[in-house]
């Protein structure tokens, strides 16, 4: 798509505004849209002190891992200039601008726009601390460069009046170390450029477009800017499916789909309308994803290192790019989920949000909540053949079964791995991701000490003791899904090592519950040993030789069945599933070629 306007287009048949976003001046706007929460929460805070980023903070995350101890200040200084931004921008008064000018003067201090666990070299050189002189752009530099633009432009005026060196040092800043650096190099991995890329690609580049198209002034080189960019976008829309499907799960589509909507929707503003991309079918089915991942309430399926709740806030923005694609039921779809959960995503919330993402959100939000919305949600059969997730429904009980490869984005070592839902009630889940630390992205580390990412935490079967293998070569061969039933075969998922040829399964949903079925060819006849585990985080009981999940669903096998509870000792798991661990049923077979266990309503 964006190649394709390249060879036929030039952005020379366009004039791009730089005022698209209304600044302090336009009192209209902010005095409609002022919160008198945002702004006493401000003046509470006039005493703030912007907390130091140390050095021994960045080196935590090659001593131990942790790189919470960075970011915690890192981010804590942008919610801080973005809570007094918006109070000064609401209110006009004058009363927040020295916060703010200390705000941008203590970032523009900073070495380091991103954070410790992307310093730049890290495989190679593995520094410490930063080098001031390498302006790599990471997730966060790219934000804060935002951060940044946005302040200069919704500000200038009072800013300006105030302390005009601020304005001169921000945009010295951003030359130095976004725009230049941006222009000269292609060798960043999240650029494309014979690399695979993800969520990082769109994330990014919608930063820098809003960079470029807010303050650079010389037309020839916003042009080479944005040709640039459209050539690097292009690499993440060639990675994605036809179907739209996002590898790295919907917890990531916020700053994967989301951030390509910002992308094309910026250059929509910014040229009157008259670049207008929105007419792609593949930007509305990448828009649509979000649908066919929704479980029921505010709860999404968790593969990857995805999160199975709390994604109200990207309904918001989903709701714009539903509308710019002209589908009316996901613009229903984006309206009730976040309705029904918009205390998780508040219209005037601050935090993690940057005042781009704050404008799109009071934009789409007096429709989002006066659009009239109806249901059902999904059809009793949803399919995303190119990604493989497909997900049958019969009254509030959803099945979902995925299939895939192991070199995903974020990837879980989870082929074929199956989740069920009884209405917001997790039957069988994915567990997700627990913090991040220096461990989670070192394939060294990541199936070995985080039983998350691992088959023998998700709902698969061990196969004569072994689990699947990281790669793409470890994947399923055949998935095919009807209403009926969900199958795929997936022994190429399993190392040499498991001692099979074949392996398919079949998912069923009943009237009542469940039902799964491994069918396997075994090399060796005198090595058939199958373990099943299903992970729960409901209350795990026995009755007899059959498992109670939450009082409420029996699991009924042939099987030998054992159960191990595993604490999560970890605050995002625990917010997540509101539970402090999962139990893992492992049902034990010997001898057989065939296995099946069921999950009926009781």
């Amino acid at each position: 798509m964006f190649s394709r306007f390249l060879s036929e287009r030039s952005f020379s048949e366009f004039t791009f505004r730089s005022d698209f976003f209304p600044d302090i001046t336009d009192r209209e706007f902010w005095d409609k849209n002022a919160d008198g929460e945002i702004i006493k929460e401000a003046e509470q805070a006039l005493d703030y002190e912007y907390p130091i980023i140390r050095a021994t903070a960045f080196m935590h995350y090659k001593a131990d891992g942790n790189r919470t101890v960075m970011q915690d200040p890192h981010f804590d200084r942008r919610n801080h200039l973005t809570l007094f931004a918006l109070a000064e921008l609401m209110e006009n008064k004058g009363r927040f601008l020295p916060q703010i000018v200390d705000g941008v003067f203590a970032i523009c201090e900073e070495t380091f726009w991103g954070v410790s666990a992307h310093m730049p070299n890290q495989r190679i050189l593995n520094p410490s601390i930063p080098d001031p002189d390498d302006h790599y752009i990471d997730l966060f530099a790219a934000e804060t460069a935002e951060h940044m633009v946005m302040i200069y432009h919704l500000l200038k005026k009072p800013l300006g009046e105030f302390c005009p060196e601020i304005l001169l040092r921000i945009a010295r800043e951003l030359e130095r170390r976004i725009k230049r650096p941006y222009l000269l190099d292609c060798h960043y991995s999240w650029m494309g450029y014979g690399r695979a890329v993800n969520n990082w690609n769109p994330w990014i580049l919608s930063n820098l477009l809003t960079v470029f198209l807010l303050s650079e002034r010389d037309e020839l080189r916003l042009h080479t800017a944005l040709k640039k960019m459209f050539t690097e976008i292009q690499h993440y829309y060639d990675s994605m499916p036809d179907d739209g499907g996002c590898d790295e799960g919907p917890g990531y589509w916020n700053r994967a789909g989301a951030s390509l909507f910002e992308f094309v929707y910026q250059l929509k503003q910014s040229s009157g309308g008259e670049l207008d991309l929105f007419g792609d079918g593949k930007l509305g089915r990448i828009a649509s994803y979000m649908q066919k991942a929704h479980i029921a309430s505010n709860l999404f399926v968790s593969i990857a290192d995805a999160h199975s709740k709390g994604i109200a806030q990207p309904m918001v923005l989903l709701y714009g790019f539903a509308r710019e694609t002209k589908q009316e039921k996901l613009m229903n779809f984006a309206a009730a989920v976040y309705r029904e959960r918009s205390d998780d995503a508040p219209v005037y919330n601050y935090k993690q949000r940057t005042l781009r993402r704050f404008l799109y959100h009071v934009e789409f939000f007096s429709e989002i909540t006066g659009y009239p919305v109806s249901y059902p949600l999904h059809e009793p059969f949803e399919y995303l053949p190119e990604l493989q997730l497909a997900s049958v429904r019969r009254g509030d009980m959803a099945l979902f079964l995925k299939g895939g490869h192991n070199a995903e984005s974020h990837n879980h070592n989870d082929v074929g791995s199956i989740l069920f839902y009884d209405g917001a009630t997790p039957v069988v889940i994915d567990v997700g991701i627990n913090t991040y630390t220096r461990f989670t992205f070192d394939n060294r580390y990541r199936y070995t000490l985080i039983p998350w990412t691992r088959t023998a935490y998700h709902n698969l079967p061990l196969v004569n003791g072994r689990e699947q293998s990281h790669g793409r070569d470890f994947r399923c061969e055949e998935f095919s899904a009807s209403a009926e039933r969900l199958l795929l075969s997936f022994a190429a998922a399993y190392p040499a090592e498991a001692g099979i040829s074949g392996l398919t399964r079949e998912a069923v949903l009943t009237e009542n519950g469940m039902s799964c079925t491994d069918t396997f060819s075994f090399e060796d006849a005198e090595k058939r040993k199958v373990t099943e585990v299903l992970m729960s985080v409901r209350p795990v009981t026995r009755d007899g030789g059959d498992v109670i999940i939450d009082g409420r669903y029996r699991v009924r096998t042939e099987g030998e069945i054992t159960t191990e509870f595993i604490p999560f000792e970890d605050k995002v798991l625990e917010g997540d599933w509101s539970a402090d661990g999962a139990t893992r049923i492992m049902i034990s077979f010997d001898g057989r070629d065939t296995v099946n266990y069921t999950i009926e309503k009781i």
